[in-house]
């Protein structure tokens, strides 16, 4: 989290949390907003992609973050963790793209299942007209 402190103050990246835990505050807020604007494009292009769609926008984000963003932009991971956990890094966003494609399918679905239910009632009448018990047609 403290890493991507350095997009704001230049340098390596921090690997405290700094006076007042600023750079974890920092790095919240920039993740946050990376965050944001990676799900803008998994919204706009690939929604309901499921993992897979969300493997697409974790690798477009991989290669910004890494081979198309200048050095200073770069999240800095890198410097810290592995290969293995950078992987496990943008696996994790891909999964989270996918969990929530999954919660808006259930909901979306439900909404559905509400709209038919609802139009298959009718209003209730006030005063109906012509009810005949049944103990009255004998």
């Amino acid at each position: 989290m403290n890493a991507v402190a350095h997009i704001y103050d230049g340098g390596p990246p921090p690997r405290s949390d700094g006076r007042h835990a600023r750079n974890t505050w920092l790095g919240l807020g920039i993740h946050s907003a990376a965050s944001w604007w990676w799900a803008l494009w998994y919204e706009a292009l690939v929604r309901k992609g499921g993992l897979a769609g969300g493997t697409l926008v974790a690798v477009a984000a991989y290669l910004v973050d890494y081979h198309v963003a200048h050095r200073r932009l770069r999240p800095g991971f890198e410097q810290i963790l592995s290969p293995a956990c950078l992987v496990a890094v943008y696996g994790a966003l891909a999964a989270g793209f996918a969990a929530g494609d999954r919660l808006n399918r259930r909901l979306d679905d439900h909404q559905v299942e509400d709209r038919h239910e609802g139009e298959e009632r009718r209003p209730a009448e006030r005063h109906p007209s012509g009810v005949i018990a049944p103990e009255a047609r004998r």
